[in-house]
């Protein structure tokens, strides 16, 4: 399946499988061997899901780290083990009629840089073995809070016992969590009673492909996204094609080798290298070194060879 190889395909995941699961169910309907996604999601979730094929597995860690939004409900009441609404209810009490206006400060008293502990049951190792694992078996290990950051947390309806909200966060933002925490901020026990990703980055479910079509075998209509375009949210530079030619041999191109800039190259951002025909050579950072103005390129992120 030439057209989604090395390729970024979004999925619209509907709620029940794995993220696993979507990535074999892919495997098996494209005949693509080499399958990544950019961040999981749980089987309770649906919505955006990331898959990289072939040499575009090689950037996933640049589509991991873009902002994420997502939409959820927060049962207020009733904590369960998973914090999820699949898990077993380990305590209840009766939500009581919550002033709307204290519901929004507590919304906001989120945003920001935020300590935020990941979830038991998660798919985070500790020692070697998942925290789901470990959790599984009775165990009950400490798990160190972690900064992210929160863009924005809104509520879009209160009809209580459950109250619906739009998360806008960075990589790392466990939602299981952060609904705990937000009905602790109310004196309640909670949980996420459903939850939706609704966006990676510029990637939204308005161009997500249905995931239940994959598990029928069926990918027609399923388009990929080349790399060149698919990290369009980074700066750029497009190189002479004989710094190209020079840069696969391992040199690193200086000043005089750029064609020209895309965007602001400034400072140790990232880049994507692109050639004169706009496809992706490889991403790397600006640097100061012995020549004017250096590219360094990382060549572990050359996307110009590899296997399919």
């Amino acid at each position: 399946m030439e057209k989604l190889q090395h390729k970024l395909v979004v999925i619209n995941k509907h709620k029940g499988p794995s993220s696993f699961n979507v990535v074999e169910a892919f495997r098996k309907a494209s005949r693509i061997r080499k399958v990544g996604h950019a961040g999981t999601l749980d089987p309770l979730a649906r919505g955006v899901l990331l898959l990289c094929t072939g040499r575009a597995t090689r950037a996933v860690e640049h589509f991991m780290n873009l902002e994420k939004t997502y939409e959820f409900d927060v049962h207020l009441g009733v904590e369960t083990d998973t914090l999820d609404a699949e898990g077993t209810v380990v305590r209840e009490v009766r939500c009581p009629q919550l002033d709307p206006e204290e519901i929004d400060r507590v919304a906001k008293s989120f945003l920001g840089e935020y300590q935020l502990s990941p979830p038991a049951f998660s798919a985070l190792k500790r020692d070697g073995q998942r925290l789901y694992e470990l959790a599984r078996a009775g165990e009950k290990p400490a798990v160190g809070r972690r900064t992210v950051t929160i863009y924005s947390l809104d509520i879009l309806d209160i009809h209580l016992p459950i109250t619906r909200l739009r998360l806008n966060c960075s990589r790392g933002t466990y939602v299981r969590s952060l609904a705990k925490d937000f009905g602790e901020k109310l004196g309640l026990p909670s949980h996420v009673a459903s939850l939706t990703r609704t966006r990676i980055g510029p990637f939204s479910l308005d161009n997500a492909f249905l995931g239940e079509k994959l598990f029928n075998g069926d990918i027609s209509g399923l388009e990929g996204i080349g790399l060149a375009k698919a990290l369009d949210f980074m700066p750029g530079i497009v190189l002479k094609d004989s710094a190209k030619k020079a840069l696969l041999s391992g040199m690193l191109p200086g000043e005089r080798d750029v064609v020209r800039t895309i965007g602001d190259v400034a400072g140790g951002k990232t880049l994507r290298i692109l050639d004169t025909d706009g496809e992706l050579v490889a991403v790397g950072k600006r640097v100061e070194g012995k020549r004017k103005k250096l590219f360094w390129v990382d060549t572990y992120r050359l996307f110009t060879s590899g296997d399919n």
